[in-house]
C-alpha cells in the first residue's frame, strides 16, 4: 500500500476504513515503512530538482520486498506512479483492486449519495466506473457534472483564490442533486470540498465499511431474535 502524504498526515481514517474494507475482503496488505511522498505536487508546479531521488527512493522500496502489485488510494500519487514513474510493478488505485477480486455485498444504507470523480482519477487514470458499482452496492447514487473541486495540481496552494472559485461551483452542484452526502476517492478533493459543503464529505472506503457494520449489526440482531 502506497499511503501517500495526505492520506498518512491529514486524513488517516480514511485509510484505515479502506484497511477495514480490505481485510474484510481478504485483502493482505503491507505497508513499508520506507515509502516517501511520491513526488506529485512537485511535478505538478514544476519543483522537479528532487524528483528523480524520490522516484528511486519509492521504486527501490517495493522491489525490495518483491511487491508485484502496488496498491493506492490518493488519486493524485496513483496517476504519479502511473504515468510519471517506469515501475518494474503494477500499480491499482483501490477501487481497481476491490472491483477486480469482488467485494463481500454490504448492507444497503438509507442515503442518497453523489460521487465527485476526482481529477487524477477520472482524467489521469481512465477510473470512472469502477467507484461508481462500488457505491451503488451500498447507496442510491445520483450524478452530477464532473468538474474539478480546484484542490488538485498545486491549486490550492498557488492560487487560493481559483480554488475557493471552483470549490464553490462544486458546492453548488452538489446542492443541487439533493444528496444526502458526497462520496469521492481522493484526499485532497475530501479535504477541499468539505469546506465548500454542508454535505458530509466521505471517502468510498468509508461509505463501504458503513456498509458491513450495518451488516453486522443486522446478522447481530437477528441472531439474538
Amino acid at each position: 500500500f502506497f499511503v501517500g502524504c495526505m492520506y498518512n498526515l491529514r486524513q488517516q481514517q480514511s485509510a484505515l476504513d479502506a484497511m477495514e474494507v480490505l481485510r474484510r475482503n481478504g485483502i493482505r496488505v503491507i505497508i513499508p515503512r520506507e515509502q516517501i511522498c511520491c513526488g506529485s505536487p512537485l511535478i505538478r508546479t514544476g519543483q522537479l530538482a528532487f524528483v528523480d531521488e524520490l522516484k528511486r527512493r519509492n521504486i527501490e522500496t517495493f522491489v525490495f520486498r518483491k511487491i508485484d502489485t502496488v496498491l493506492t488510494m490518493c488519486a493524485g500519487c496513483g496517476s504519479t506512479l502511473k504515468n510519471d514513474y517506469r515501475t518494474p510493478f503494477e500499480v491499482l488505485d483501490l477501487n481497481e483492486i476491490l472491483t477486480k477480486y469482488g467485494i463481500e455485498p454490504p448492507a444497503r444504507l438509507p442515503v442518497k449519495a453523489t460521487y465527485h470523480d476526482p481529477c487524477h482519477l477520472l482524467r489521469g487514470q481512465g477510473i470512472r466506473d469502477q467507484p461508481r458499482d462500488l457505491i451503488r452496492q451500498v447507496v442510491d447514487l445520483v450524478e452530477m457534472p464532473s468538474i474539478c473541486c480546484g484542490s488538485g495540481g498545486g491549486v490550492r496552494a498557488g492560487n487560493p483564490e481559483e480554488a475557493a472559485a471552483l470549490g464553490k461551483r462544486r458546492g453548488e452542484e452538489i446542492t443541487k442533486t439533493g444528496a444526502d452526502i458526497v462520496i469521492t476517492s481522493c484526499p485532497f478533493c475530501e479535504f477541499h470540498i468539505a469546506g465548500h459543503t454542508d454535505k458530509p464529505v466521505k471517502n468510498i472506503a468509508t461509505v463501504l465499511l458503513e456498509g458491513y457494520r450495518e451488516k453486522d449489526r443486522k446478522n447481530a440482531a437477528g441472531s439474538k431474535n
